[in-house]
């Protein structure tokens, strides 16, 4: 077994050691990060199952059918919590346990049940502290599903405030829920990102972010990234499968650019970025392959950005 250490991540996240902040070095020496690499046979094994769930796989991103498969799957959360009161019953679901992952070009299997679930929090501790400075007094994350990255952030920072919006009713439900629960300055509404309501207001000194919401649109996210150019936020991130920073030629990645493509997950946003820098409409884009993901695809390549 290996174990991954804070020098590795922070090489993963494109950063030293010094600057993965105090909430990750807090959280990070109290998790598993034991892992051995697939290889030989078993890699031969796993790669034929992935493609057999290539060849196979019926989801398709952004059909009409999915906002029913989103809102049961919040409201499946919802009813989780509603129970229980409890702030783990609002992991999705699709972060499963025992799960092989990818990691630097490789794919392992961890010690830790949950290390998929607990990575990303080491991610999002990283990414909070990289972005959201003290001069940030809002916070909105678009496509917030569960509530899983505000209640994360709420936990880091008790002095702002936290918006959350999705486009069904079990989402914002849940979110207006927990903030009631917990006493948080966090509120929901219903926003559509394909149709961005102009009256959904950004208040000043914030942070926007996204977070594997900006894929399921199928392509169609300009009209949100104009949205947002126009309401002037602060700081804009996104962590989001991004199939433009994989190898073609490399088959690691050819089985995710594969798996990515077949679904139907957003494409060209890096793209965009760029062009809209070029033509001097935002500016300090920047980006980072994590190198870090599911079984299928890397789900966590940062992007971040300020309008002009």
């Amino acid at each position: 077994m290996k174990t991954l250490t804070k020098k590795e991540i922070a090489n993963f996240f494109g950063t030293s050691e010094d600057n993965l902040g105090p909430h990750f070095e807090s959280l990070y020496q109290n998790l598993d990060m034991r892992y051995r690499v697939i290889e030989g046979k078993e890699k031969e094994d796993l790669i034929l199952d992935i493609l057999n769930k290539i060849e196979n796989d019926k989801q398709i991103i952004g059909a009409p059918e999915r906002t029913n498969v989103w809102f049961n799957g919040w409201n499946e959360n919802l009813q989780d919590f509603l129970s229980s009161k409890d702030s783990k019953s609002i992991v999705p679901k699709f972060i499963r346990p025992n799960n092989i992952v990818r990691l630097g070009g490789q794919f392992i299997e961890p010690s830790n049940t949950f290390f998929e679930r607990d990575y990303a929090k080491l991610l999002q501790c990283f990414v909070y502290n990289k972005y959201i400075s003290k001069d940030i007094k809002n916070v909105y994350e678009f496509g917030c599903g569960s509530g899983f990255n505000l209640i994360n952030l709420s936990s880091m920072r008790n002095d702002i405030n936290l918006y959350g919006s999705d486009f069904v009713k079990s989402s914002v439900d849940l979110i207006n829920e927990m903030g009631d629960h917990y006493g948080l300055s966090m509120k929901s509404e219903l926003f559509n990102m394909l149709e961005p309501n102009y009256d959904y207001q950004i208040k000043e000194n914030s942070c926007v972010f996204t977070h594997g919401a900006i894929e399921q649109l199928a392509g169609n996210f300009k009209n949100f990234i104009n949205y947002l150019i126009q309401k002037k936020p602060k700081v804009c991130f996104h962590l989001e499968p991004t199939v433009e920073v994989y190898e073609e030629d490399n088959l690691f990645d050819y089985l995710q650019i594969k798996f990515h493509l077949k679904r139907g997950y957003s494409t060209g946003l890096l793209p965009y970025l760029k062009k809209l820098e070029k033509e001097d409409k935002i500016e300090n884009l920047y980006f980072k392959r994590i190198n870090f993901g599911s079984k299928f695809m890397e789900g966590y390549t940062l992007m971040s950005w300020s309008p002009k």
